[in-house]
């Protein structure tokens, strides 16, 4: 199963089927990639990892970065980021259009 998603087996991650959501945020001074796992309670292998890097990073760190979250994103069934961001966008759209005609209704109920 790891050959299968090669940039988080050379990150050190063997056991992807335990892996059960991750984050990407920005700090200041980084982009950190926190992927947490499903564990027994008694189990000495860490509940997450974090994987730093730098703000400014080289093409090879960023080619690294997106095919782990492509990676996750397949090993979780999630849609793409692009989709995602899409989807979002969409729904944002959905909500002030709503939130316009219902402005419009009040001005024209005080105007008329």
């Amino acid at each position: 199963m790891t050959q299968a998603y090669s940039t988080l087996a050379a990150m050190g991650i063997e056991d992807v089927g335990a892996i059960s959501r991750f984050r990407l945020c920005d700090t200041d001074t980084h982009k950190e990639l926190k992927i947490w796992f499903e564990r027994e309670p008694d189990s000495c292998l860490p509940a997450s990892l974090k994987f730093r890097f730098s703000r400014v990073i080289s093409r090879e760190e960023a080619r690294t970065l997106d095919a782990a979250i492509a990676e996750l994103e397949q090993l979780l069934g999630r849609e793409s980021s692009r989709e995602r961001l899409l989807l979002e966008l969409s729904r944002f759209e959905q909500v002030m259009n709503d939130k316009m005609s219902e402005l419009r209704r009040r001005m024209s109920r005080l105007a008329g």
